[in-house]
């Protein structure tokens, strides 16, 4: 990124950009699809890199699919290369729900995607579940209380950029994680997954906050591929949005981000941020310290 900004908002995704929730969602996906799992099981050896792989395929942006797609696909196929094989398969078939229900079949899809969404809730909020959920607990603790911030709400003042949330979390769950986080942003700034209409990647709740904010040229910083296809698909329809890229030096996701497009691919948001915040005129805080 140059030090000349273009940009008059700055959208942000919450998992992976402002917190680290690989101790919490990337983990429920597992230990949620474990305890669902059709068939043999699913075995040990299930890690963060088998979500990845999902991820990278597009149209899992939503653990609760994911999990429900490890559950239905995992048990025959084991963890490793031949997970990896598979999710390129997926990710071929167009990626999502789709692609399981295709080699599941609909039905076997909308049973497990039913049965996994409340033992993840369960698993992710503990004993917070009916707070969150509207169900009764059956954890003693929430992976949600391993969530660490990956920024303070300081650093993102420093831009000087009205700033927004647009995350694949239910509006519960961006509650809980702007309370972790320490911010406090107004209703309107947070967009989040409550339809199908909101779900990344589609474009409809990037060109929604915008909109609210009155932003033309937002910069939208996300970690999937899902939120970079977000992105474009929010300049087909007719939003001057850039996209950055959170991944690790070297990672796919970063080749991906870079040959996709991103104005700039770093790894982390701390990073991205500094970049803004010297390239910007001091405008006033954003986003207030609670």
């Amino acid at each position: 990124m140059t030090h000349t900004l273009p940009f008059d908002a700055l959208l942000l995704d919450m998992d992976g950009v402002l917190l680290d929730t690989r101790p919490s969602f990337t983990a429920a996906v597992v230990l949620s699809a474990r305890r669902c799992a059709v068939g043999p099981g699913l075995g040990a050896g299930w890690g963060e890199p088998e979500v990845e792989a999902l991820r990278l395929a597009a149209g899992f942006n939503n653990d609760w699919d994911g999990a429900a797609a490890v559950a239905l696909l995992g048990p025959a196929s084991g963890p490793g290369a031949a997970w990896a094989s598979l999710c390129i398969e997926l990710a071929t078939a167009g990626g999502g729900p789709g692609s399981v229900a295709a080699l599941c079949g609909e039905d076997a899809w909308t049973a497990m995607r039913a049965r996994v969404t409340p033992v993840f809730q369960c698993i992710y909020a503990g004993p917070r579940a009916l707070e969150i959920y509207g169900l009764e607990p059956t954890e003693p603790t929430g992976l949600y209380a391993l969530e660490a911030p990956l920024v303070s709400p300081s650093e993102i003042a420093a831009t000087g950029l009205p700033t927004g949330v647009f995350t694949g979390r239910a509006r519960e769950e961006a509650t809980l994680g702007l309370e972790r986080l320490r911010f406090h942003l107004p209703p309107e700034r947070v967009v989040c997954d409550t339809s199908p209409l909101f779900r990344k990647p589609r474009p409809d709740g990037l060109v929604a906050l915008a909109s609210a904010m009155n932003s033309h040229r937002p910069l939208y910083v996300g970690d999937t591929v899902d939120d970079m296809a977000a992105a474009w698909n929010a300049r087909v329809a007719g939003l001057d949005v850039s996209f950055a890229g959170v991944a690790g030096e070297g990672s796919e996701r970063a080749r991906r981000f870079t040959e996709g497009g991103a104005v700039a691919v770093r790894d982390s948001l701390r990073m991205i941020l500094s970049e803004l915040g010297q390239g910007s005129k001091a405008r006033g805080p954003t986003v207030q310290e609670v």
